[in-house]
């Protein structure tokens, strides 16, 4: 379903959107960027006048003698004060920043749940986002729910010897003469919690349950059981017509909402955008979904996105198997540093981000650097791959940049150090469609087990 501009203007009146929202001045930064502060950021006693939850994300500094903030690798809209925002935007260039979010699969986003933010709409639906939703929709849910399901009145016509309401007497008549024997027709409106509001958090809830029943983590079981118990308490209500949940009727139920019921606009909200599966955008501002502020680490989602990018790719050879070197067992890669070790020492863990094996055998050990691709591999990307490799046993050795400039190909040979190979890896995340730089990537990789 579409959002329509009569639709956002009736959430952008209710709920949370109509509450008091901070109008923040927004400070453009890039990851790992050192940002100069405005000078009323900073307090009489020289403390930076920043949420305390939002400072743990930065490193306090000082640049050209003028408090500043050193940016980490987290990208979106942060919210420093009541005055102020910084908009921390990639250091590479990612066209398909949604996609590549969707498809790191296992990669929770970061949750700032004090600070919420308009949303725009986007394209994809990232998965991992849907996480954001459905608890937005089962607090907001806990609140109708203590205090009271909205409830309307709708006609009831009964047949009956005993009449209830008002009797329909040219009815009652002609019912009577039909069936030869005294039976009153009569009617009344009756309260009831089955109609559209709630039909379509019926609807929401419904289809979140279908994305949640396989999923066997802890928090994931826990949002089950809640949106189980949410189902159970609209057990009376139906399912939605089409008509129940289009944006007019939408429009409608928050025009008639209730003062005391505004708890149902942040909930239609969402559930409008879990029904109509509308993808949310990381970066941009704008549209109806007011969320809170959802912060992404870059560099764990290039490492899981190329994960899964090169799992998919080789899936068609029952040979080669792509494995996780960040853990142990089935699909894990983990191994401890030193082969033998005197007991009492320390034995730490090698953890290279894809181990690619061959018949059971490592072939090439990956490192993902999500940074841009340098003419020449640094130094220390070298070292740490060249100790990869000597545990692993194999001598071809890759860092991953997530970036590839113009001319150069997806994988090329660096150079050779002793009995190993050195290869660059380069995957452009800026490339519409970008299917095509993925296969090109899996195909040169192919090339070289």
């Amino acid at each position: 379903m579409a959002i329509t501009p009569s639709l956002g203007r009736a959430f952008l009146g209710r709920g949370l959107a109509a509450s008091v929202q901070p109008s923040r001045t927004s400070i453009a930064a890039k990851e790992h960027e050192t940002v100069q502060l405005p000078r009323d950021l900073v307090r009489a006693d020289g403390s930076l006048d920043v949420y305390d939850d939002v400072l743990k994300l930065f490193q306090p500094t000082f640049r050209k003698n003028r408090p500043s903030i050193q940016c980490s690798g987290w990208v979106g809209h942060i919210p420093l004060n009541d005055l102020y925002a910084l908009e921390v935007s990639t250091c590479v260039p990612v066209a398909n920043l949604e996609k590549l979010v969707g498809m790191a699969a296992g990669y929770t986003p970061e949750v700032l749940e004090k600070y919420n933010r308009l949303f725009a709409h986007a394209g994809e639906s990232v998965e991992s986002l849907f996480d954001v939703m459905a608890d937005r929709l089962l607090n907001s849910f806990d609140k109708i729910w203590e205090a009271g399901l909205l409830k309307t009145y709708q006609r009831e016509v009964r047949v009956s010897s005993s009449p209830s309401g008002r009797i329909m007497p040219f009815e009652t008549e002609l019912h009577t003469r039909r069936t030869g024997r005294p039976t009153a027709m009569s009617s009344s409106f009756q309260r009831t919690s089955d109609f559209g509001p709630n039909r379509l958090l019926r609807q929401a809830f419904e289809n979140l349950l279908a994305r949640y029943l396989t999923l066997t983590d802890q928090k994931q079981r826990l949002r089950t059981f809640r949106l189980r118990n949410a189902l159970t308490c609209l057990e009376d209500v139906k399912r939605p017509s089409k008509q129940d949940i289009s944006a007019d009727a939408i429009a409608s139920y928050l025009k008639n909402l209730p003062f005391h019921h505004e708890h149902y606009a942040d909930a239609l909200m969402v559930a409008n955008l879990i029904v109509s599966d509308l993808g949310l955008s990381i970066r941009e501002v704008g549209g109806i979904a007011i969320l809170p502020s959802i912060l992404i680490d870059m560099a764990k989602v290039f490492e899981k996105y190329m994960l899964r990018v090169l799992r998919e790719g080789f899936a068609d050879d029952a040979s080669i198997e792509v494995k996780d070197g960040n853990i142990e067992g089935n699909g894990g890669a983990k191994r401890l540093l030193y082969e033998t070790i005197e007991p009492s020492r320390k034995n730490p863990a090698v953890t290279p981000d894809i181990v690619i094996e061959v018949d059971g055998q490592p072939k090439v050990v990956i490192d993902a650097k999500y940074k841009p691709a340098p003419n020449t591999p640094d130094r220390s990307d070298v070292n740490q791959m060249i100790v990869y490799g000597a545990r692993y046993a194999t001598s071809r050795v890759m860092v991953m940049h997530a970036e590839r400039p113009k001319g150069r190909s997806q994988v090329e040979l660096y150079g050779s150090i002793g009995g190993f190979q050195v290869y660059n890896g380069m995957v452009s995340l800026d490339v519409l469609p970008i299917e095509v730089e993925e296969a090109a990537f899996v195909s040169a990789l192919r090339d070289i087990l």
